[in-house]
């Protein structure tokens, strides 16, 4: 921006910006047939046509619009020819919009002598904006009643407002072209010329800088003003000046100092009345007022008391007579004559004098140094008022009175030239003397109690160590327990009390409590078996630490740790030396390292929770040469009663967690058999140990026919009772299932079964569960689902389908119902049931949880079904685990014919005796001889059976597992039913005869019928 000089009338410089240049200034040249010739950066600023799209380009064309391009071409002609026009006009913008500007143009001549157009225009928007601006800035800096100033880089007043010059008392005129230290001596000009110099150096702007004098404006009074600096630059960046804004702040300025005086006596006050009474002394307390007087207040002091309060003589009764102690002498002058008035020496009070009144009355008494006799006899007057000068001074003669008693006086003045006493010097001795009358009277009446004031001295050195006790205090409070695990806590233990309140720690804990005894007991008699939790040590190279017994070992308890366990007392031996140690330490070859160690000083705390002992804390001293206190010993007994409560929080917890996963490992499968064409495997893992025992389960319910359930399940919530709720929904599914149930209805009873123990419970107790019943045989499934995640099926081909299962409700909620989903199971293809405690995870959501589930079941076509176990995990629990865990897989297998032998009876009209050999055939060549006749009779029985009451048997089949099965298929729904028949009856004996041999028997619907099976027990040696 540039600057145009104008020469005031002091003949300085004012700088004044043009608004022009203020803001862009576009050109143009158009030559005679309307095309642009030039085209400045400017015009580029303001219309966003480049040169290369202006130049050559016609100007009406291009910055016209159609209803204003022939008004513009006749204005053209009329400037061709000669005439200059200036105005407002709309020009459209590259971007569609219009622009109103404002043009001077100029006919001009070019070099060949054809005539041009020199346009220059300006936005009429930005140009009003800087000139109002402008106005603005100039009326701020006329009308501010605020002093305002501009100086240039020499310092020199270049400009300043009328408020500026009536606050210098100096016109406006004579400031300029002048300095500070010119114009106002009388202030501290040089300081303020050097902030604006730093100012003007720096660039950082100054705030509140503090100024005072006297100026020509008001010569009689002292002002003062507050002044904020900052520099003036101009656009390109060079340094202009500074400007300055004046404010006259006498009236705060006068208020701080009268505050700052205030605040002054006040820390004197302070000051003085802390260090009287420091004691209870007597002697002492009286020293502190004399010294307290002189020189603060004046310049010589005497502190007297009456003697009967000095001597405790309550007898001596007698008001007529009145004697004083001089207690104390203090003065300003070493050539005073303190050998006339020794302390401790005794003076009988004239009834009528000063002295008298004054402890009479209880009131300050006034009265001249000349009328004022001395109380000795030994010193004549006439050196008394030498020594004042040769003038009277006021002597004041104040009462100590405390609890409504006088208990003496003292008596002081000030000589030669100092100033008389002022209000203040009077309001401060006589906060002088009350408080030394309270700590006279104080130190009277626990003179003679010398054990009473032991007592509060130690009190107040306890005090003293109050705040660092609180704080260590309220830094265990958050420190320790953070976790519930035992050793963590011990740890925390120590990590608090070392440095800062001893330097060798080590925590035990009865091996009992660590062992989960419900009931842990200090032995009556000898040692207790102790094992090390947390040992810590200040400083490198751990003597003390290798000589203890390390973490996690155990030890027998030494005989002074022993005594306290049984006591449940805390033990302190201040000062230890080597008898001590051999009571301390566990064994005789740890009493060297200690006393090398440089152990002096052993506190012993047990651990107490709950009214049982946990265990001890040891803390040691070797460093801090201070010995252990009483004070010591509460301080580290409720740290130890923190850290015993968060211990016996996590031993109570993990005994309450190890039941709880007792519980639950015991309600869970502790064996599952592989039926024929089928392989499963499964994985139970609990919550970490962060955290509570959830209520997932799972379950594989062996069903007849070779037929098994496979049930997963997971109970809302943690702990003993989700573990109990679990166990109760398992016993009553498996109950359900093993009875033929469709998986839907065996929901709806768990439904039911929720909702009771919901009720029982004292509130809801919800669960999700999946039930899928397998034939591996048929590879036929029938699902049904309560809200959980569903099955994942993989096929050989490595494709994943998630089993797309209605999702029902949860356990518990009751009034939903259940619908079972029918799905076949490809021939070696992996079914995966498990609880969302494996896919769900606070960083990772259900959905997320599932598609990497079946990633990595799609990655587990080779190997076995243990590893695609191991593999799922790996890849989905990380970290620590926030709840139970359960998965089973089941992969079909072909089942060999060494496994299930079938036989079809549809049309056989000899079926009973293909039946019997069918039978007999397939059971020798299982080896299975030795039940022959049984099956042969009991499937003769089942097969004449369907033929008598089912119309009739359609398929006979034997399996062979754990059992031999054998099975005949009817067309009939109806179940056989157990009767026994009477005597003349023909039939009726063939279901009881079954009943009476097989080792279980039983029916199951199917979509053709039924079937009705029997199951024999193999012979022992038999594999099965």
């Amino acid at each position: 921006m540039t600057e145009v000089e104008h020469e005031s009338h002091g003949g300085a410089a004012e700088t004044r910006p043009e608004p022009l240049l203020m803001v862009p200034i576009a050109t143009a040249l158009v030559q005679y047939d309307g095309r642009i010739l030039h085209w400045s950066d400017d015009a580029r600023a303001l219309l966003g046509y480049t040169a290369e799209e202006a130049v050559g380009a016609p100007a009406a064309q291009l910055l016209a619009g159609p209803e204003h391009r022939a008004e513009v071409l006749e204005l053209f002609e009329r400037i061709l020819a000669g005439e200059s026009w200036s105005g407002v006009f709309p020009v459209r913008h590259q971007a569609g919009h219009y622009v109103n500007l404002e043009f001077r143009t100029h006919p001009v001549t070019g070099p060949d002598g054809l005539p041009l157009v020199l346009a220059v225009a300006s936005d009429v928007t930005a140009l009003r904006r800087v000139q109002a601006d402008l106005a603005v800035l100039d009326g701020f800096f006329t009308q501010s009643p605020v002093g305002m100033a501009v100086y240039d880089d020499q310092l020199r007043f270049v400009r300043l407002n009328e408020a500026l010059a009536r606050i210098n008392g100096v016109p406006v005129t004579d400031h300029l072209g002048r300095k500070v230290t010119e114009i106002l001596p009388g202030i501290n000009a040089a300081e303020i010329e050097g902030v604006m110099r730093h100012v003007l150096a720096t660039g950082e702007p100054v705030l509140d800088a503090r100024s005072h004098g006297r100026t020509t404006a008001d010569p009689g009074h002292e002002h003062a003003w507050s002044a904020s600096y900052f520099r003036l630059e101009d656009p390109p960046g060079r340094v202009l000046g500074v400007s300055s804004t004046i404010v006259d702040v006498t009236g705060r300025y006068l208020a701080e100092s009268r505050a700052a005086r205030a605040q002054e006596r006040l820390t004197l006050l302070v000051d003085a009345t802390a260090s009287i009474g420091t004691t209870l002394d007597l002697h002492r307390t009286a020293r502190e007022l004399a010294e307290a007087m002189v020189p603060r207040v004046a310049d010589l002091s005497g502190v007297f008391a009456l003697e009967r309060l000095v001597t405790g003589d309550a007898d001596d009764t007698d008001s007529s007579i009145t004697r004083v102690r001089r207690l104390a002498l203090a003065s300003t002058d070493p050539t005073y004559p303190n050998e006339f008035l020794p302390v401790d020496a005794v003076y009988t009070i004239d009834p009528g004098s000063a002295y008298a009144r004054a402890m009479t009355t209880g009131r300050t008494v006034v009265v001249p140094s000349w009328d004022l006799p001395p109380l000795t006899h030994d010193m004549r007057v006439e050196s008394l008022q030498g020594y004042w000068g040769g003038r009277s001074r006021s002597v004041r003669i104040t009462p100590l009175t405390a609890r409504g008693t006088v208990l003496g006086m003292v008596v002081y003045s000030r000589r030669g030239e100092r100033e008389s006493f002022a209000e203040a010097d009077i309001t401060l001795g006589d906060e002088l003397a009350s408080r030394a009358a309270v700590a006279i009277d104080n130190a009277r009446l626990y003179t003679r109690e010398r054990e009473a004031a032991e007592d509060r001295r130690r009190a107040l050195d306890a005090a003293q160590t109050a705040t660092e006790r609180l704080a260590l205090l309220n830094e265990a409070s958050s420190r320790i327990g953070t976790s519930l695990d035992l050793a963590r806590t011990a740890e925390e233990l120590v990590e608090v009390v070392i440095p800062r309140f001893a330097d060798f720690v080590t925590v035990d804990l009865l091996d009992a409590v660590l062992q989960g005894e419900e009931s842990p007991t200090v032995p009556a008699f000898g040692s207790a078996t102790m094992r090390a939790v947390a040992v810590g040590e200040l400083g490198p190279g751990g003597t003390l630490t290798g000589a203890a017994d390390p973490v996690g070992g155990t030890s027998q308890s030494a005989q002074l740790y022993a005594q306290s366990l049984r006591s449940g007392r805390s033990i302190l031996v201040a000062e230890v030396d080597r008898e001590s140690l051999a009571r301390i330490v566990a064994s005789p070859d740890r009493i060297q390292p200690a006393l090398d160690a440089g152990m002096h000083s052993y506190l012993m705390v047990p651990l107490l929770a709950r009214g049982r002992v946990l265990g001890g804390a040891e803390f040691m001293r070797l460093r801090n040469p201070e010995s252990f206190t009483a004070a010591d010993v509460a301080l580290a007994e409720e740290l130890a009663a923190r850290a015993a409560v968060a211990i016996d929080n996590a031993r109570l917890y993990r005994r309450e967690r190890d039941t709880a996963l007792t519980l639950q490992r015991s309600l869970l499968p502790q064996r599952v058999h592989n039926p024929p064409g089928l392989e499963i495997a499964y994985r139970y893992l609990p919550a970490s140990q962060l955290s509570e025992v959830g209520g997932d389960w799972f379950d594989v319910v062996p069903l007849s026919c070779g037929r098994v359930a496979l049930v997963v399940g997971d109970v809302t919530g943690h702990g003993l009772r989700a573990a109990a709720t679990m166990g109760q929904l398992r016993t009553v599914a498996r109950t359900l299932i093993t009875l033929d149930m469709d998986p839907a209805r065996v929901l709806r009873r768990l439904d039911e079964a929720a909702e009771i123990a919901g009720e029982g419970a004292g509130e809801g107790q919800y669960a999700t569960c999946v039930c899928v019943v397998l034939d591996p045989v048929e590879r036929a499934c029938t699902a049904a689902c309560a809200g959980h995640v569903p099955p994942v099926i993989s096929a050989p081909d490595g494709s994943i389908q998630v089993l797309d299962l209605p999702p029902g409700a949860p356990l518990g909620v009751g009034g939903v119902p259940f619908e079972s989903v029918e799905f076949a199971l490809p021939e070696h293809g992996l079914l995966v049931l498990c609880t969302d405690g494996l896919i769900e995870r606070r960083d990772r959501d259900l959905d997320a949880g599932l598609d990497l589930l079946r990633e990595t079941v799609a990655a587990q076509r080779d190997g076995g079904l243990e590893r695609s176990c191991d593999a799922v995990l790996a890849s989905l629990v990380t970290g620590s685990r926030e709840d139970d865990i359960a998965v089973i897989m089941a992969r079909s297998r072909p089942i060999g014919p060494d496994r299930i032998a079938t036989l079809a009876l549809t049309g056989d009209r000899a079926m009973v005796g293909h039946a019997r050999r069918f039978a007999r055939r397939t059971l020798a060549d299982w080896g299975l001889t030795a039940l022959t006749d049984q099956t042969e009779l009991l499937t003769s029985e089942l097969i004449t059976n369907a033929l008598v009451h089912a119309g009739a048997p359609t398929q006979l089949r034997l399996f062979r597992n754990q059992a031999l099965t054998v099975e005949v298929a009817d067309v009939d729904s109806h179940a056989p039913k157990l009767r026994r028949a009477l005597e003349d009856d023909e039939g009726g004996r063939g279901i009881h005869l079954v009943n009476e041999l097989a080792h279980r028997w039983g029916s199951r619907a199917t979509r053709l019928g039924k079937v009705v099976w029997f199951e024999l027990e193999l012979p022992l040696g038999v594999p099965d």
